[in-house]
């Protein structure tokens, strides 16, 4: 009956040691971090247990310019999330996804990680085969900046390093 009762004890323990629990290092609140060259942004909201709840990402995104990438007052600004199926990607996307549905993916991912430690970077670099692969090893030319790249979210093939770098801010103003 003892080694049941033990059995028992270290059956108990290991399932609470899969249980997350809140980051004693945020603190509850609403942040924000917005990028002013690629326009993006982030909020997030942190609960009283110190959990990341929500990740809402967006970007300004400016249409019917009459002069592409000029930014004039025959231009209408929306954002991405905004326009939804409307902004095209999904038509040249490999993965069939909308912008809105691959940062909502991210969004989702920083949730269930409760933080972006997880997330690593690497080099796109383009195979004999005319396909792109991921890479730890440097290739000619690159430098620590074109390390961009990510295989580390499941359906998500947009580059993530600037939402990588709004939601670091925005945890760091989080932080106790």
């Amino acid at each position: 009956m003892k080694w049941l009762k033990l059995l028992l004890i270290i059956f108990i323990l290991s399932l609470s040691a899969c249980v997350k629990v809140g980051q004693d290092n945020y603190k509850e609140g609403t942040y924000y971090s917005y990028d002013q060259d690629s326009m993006y942004s982030v909020v997030i909201y942190i609960n009283g247990k110190g959990l990341i709840k929500s990740v809402f990402f967006d970007a300004i995104y400016p249409v019917d310019c009459a002069t592409i990438n000029v930014l004039d007052e025959t231009c209408t600004i929306t954002t991405k999330q905004a326009l939804g199926a409307n902004y095209g990607m999904k038509e040249v996307s490999a993965i069939d996804k909308e912008w809105d549905e691959q940062v909502d993916t991210f969004a989702n991912k920083v949730i269930e990680n409760q933080g972006i430690d997880w997330l690593t970077f690497k080099y796109r670099v383009m195979g004999d085969d005319g396909k792109y692969y991921f890479t730890d090893d440097k290739p000619n030319q690159a430098n620590e900046k074109d390390k961009i790249y990510t295989d580390s979210v499941a359906g998500v093939t947009i580059v993530v390093d600037n939402l990588y770098r709004l939601v670091a801010e925005a945890l760091k103003q989080a932080k106790k």
